[in-house]
């Protein structure tokens, strides 16, 4: 294993740290990939409105602990159920793309900026602390903070965004700017 990085050293210069950074990235973007996956594969009736394991029911939970920002647009949503389901499936599919573009390591700083949003709305949502919500508060905080992380460092070790930074060093080129994705 020693010599497998060493030879990755010498091919690619990485940092001690950089080395490991794709072990979060990974794990973090499977958290969100997995849940699309949850809802989509698994258990399709997480996405069913008629059913008992629909999500939507979830959110009604979380309705006495969410912070006072986001309690008005929690109950707007669950007063209108057609455009809660519209919002569990966007949020479904914001998971899954941006999980797996994490797991990639694809556009890796707006996957981290997209994922850390998700993060900390789910913590808002749900209140941190409120005593239903304990594994809400922890997604907030834990892969939260990962996430905005990647949104500084990026992540060219073991990515595509390692090629793409060879290619256009400078970014994407949106206009005149440069934006560093990777």
């Amino acid at each position: 294993m020693t010599e497998i990085v060493k030879y990755m050293e010498k091919t690619v210069e990485v940092s001690s740290v950089e080395r490991f950074l794709p072990i979060l990235r990974v794990t973090l973007g499977w958290m969100y990939f997995s849940a699309f996956l949850r809802r989509t594969v698994n258990v399709p009736a997480k996405l069913n409105p008629s059913s008992t394991a629909y999500v939507g029911g979830k959110l009604i939970t979380f309705l006495p602990h969410a912070w006072q920002p986001v309690v008005g647009q929690l109950e707007w949503v669950l007063l209108h159920p057609h455009l809660l389901y519209i919002f569990l499936l966007f949020f479904t599919a914001v998971e899954g793309i941006f999980g797996l573009l994490m797991i990639l390591g694809f556009m890796t700083r707006l996957s981290g900026l997209v994922i850390t949003i998700l993060a900390w709305s789910i913590g808002a949502a749900g209140g941190w602390l409120g005593p239903t919500c304990v594994d809400e508060w922890q997604i907030a905080a834990v892969e939260g903070a990962a996430a905005f992380m990647f949104v500084f460092t990026g992540s060219r070790w073991l990515s595509i965004d390692q090629y793409l930074a060879k290619k256009y060093p400078r970014g994407l080129r949106i206009w005149s700017v440069y934006v560093p994705l990777w």
